[in-house]
């Protein structure tokens, strides 16, 4: 199956040729981890594929390695050992690419400036992430709306309660048309409203060929299908 999104489209998308079949949207390869020489590892070479228009989930206990996983995935930090891509790129070889096709939402309240209101924020998050200026006006009122943000897009957001944060990072996180979307704990603060707004986002991602990486605690309910599921314990993920 060809990827809908890995097109010509613009210049950061990279195009998987007909040899390149076996590329992965994303790919973890023996990935290690060990925080301090000598200590226990946190992840002990954990394998990973993530197919076109597929939804995975990976639970676990706290401080297992989940946030560790994946952070390596989204680039952010190194593994000690085995490698990561994105359509066969690691975060080395084409980093600003790279960034461009995965977009993650790390767990807590972070990357969002309590003096700018919902529509400033997205902009300038749109600015970071090398959004062109002819697409970004329409992208962020496409966000306000998907999200359902209209009533907030002109408040600050030291002002909004914890929910309404956790939905306008969940807007940053997509508005840049990601091909692969890592959710650690997206559904933190969340009420049903804004679970089913992120669900049914998360399909719209599929349907054109996108593909999701959710983690979050054992036992966590989550009113939600996924393709695959993983438990990570002992640094290594055991299907369930």
């Amino acid at each position: 199956m060809k990827p809908a999104l890995a097109t010509e489209e613009t210049a950061f998308r990279m195009v998987p040729t007909p040899r390149d079949d076996l590329l992965m949207p994303l790919a973890l390869r023996a990935v290690t981890k060990c925080w301090e020489k000598g200590s226990e590892a946190v992840l002990r070479g954990v394998d990973l594929d993530l197919d076109v228009g597929t939804k995975t989930r990976i639970a676990g206990r706290n401080g297992v390695g989940k946030t560790t996983l994946m952070r390596i995935a989204a680039g952010l930090i190194d593994p000690d050992g085995g490698r990561v891509e994105v359509w066969g790129a690691s975060p080395h070889e084409r980093r600003q690419r790279y960034q461009r096709l995965v977009s993650f939402l790390p767990a807590g309240d972070r990357g969002l400036y309590a003096r700018l209101t919902v529509r400033r924020q997205l902009h300038f998050w749109g600015r970071i992430a090398l959004i062109p200026r002819r697409e970004l006006k329409a992208r962020v009122e496409a966000a306000i709306d998907d999200f359902a943000l209209g009533e907030l897009a002109s408040r600050r957001v030291d002002r909004m309660s914890m929910g309404q944060r956790q939905r306008l990072r969940i807007a940053m996180t997509f508005l840049t048309e990601p091909d692969v979307v890592l959710l650690d704990e997206p559904l933190t603060s969340l009420d049903e409203d804004g679970a089913a707004v992120l669900y049914a986002t998360i399909e719209r991602l599929l349907d054109r060929g996108g593909t999701v990486l959710w983690c979050s605690p054992s036992g966590e309910r989550i009113d939600y299908d996924f393709d695959r599921t993983f438990s990570l314990e002992n640094g290594r993920l055991t299907p369930t």
